[in-house]
């Protein structure tokens, strides 16, 4: 299952690019200051954004509960380029679509 932590690695790091490979239909994304999207919105939500330069990842947990379904949890610290460091806790829901892992939720709770 490493493969998924660096699918989640690059969905950090990578920008609105991998989120157009690795989303699956109907995907939900929950963001503290972004609120609630959904689909093509979210890829359009990372145009222009400055990406993340690091993404340490903690306290990882996945959970299989079924061969096609997992779930990712932990902590997350991540940078950008001459902004304050971000922490949240983060979940990763994943579905196997024709033999590959796509993204079908994340949510990130921001830490003070």
């Amino acid at each position: 299952m490493d493969d998924l932590w660096t699918i989640e690695h690059r969905l950090w790091l990578d920008g609105a690019e991998a989120y157009g490979e690795l989303l699956a239909p109907r995907c939900v994304m929950a963001f503290g200051p972004m609120g609630i999207l959904e689909d093509r919105a979210i890829v359009e939500s990372l145009r222009g954004v400055p990406r993340w330069t690091t993404v340490e990842m903690a306290g990882q947990v996945l959970a299989q509960p079924t061969p096609d379904i997992a779930v990712l949890a932990y902590r997350a610290q991540a940078r950008r380029d001459g902004a304050e460091p971000y922490a949240a806790l983060c979940t990763s829901t994943y579905l196997r679509i024709g033999g590959r892992w796509r993204i079908a939720q994340h949510q990130q709770t921001p830490l003070a």
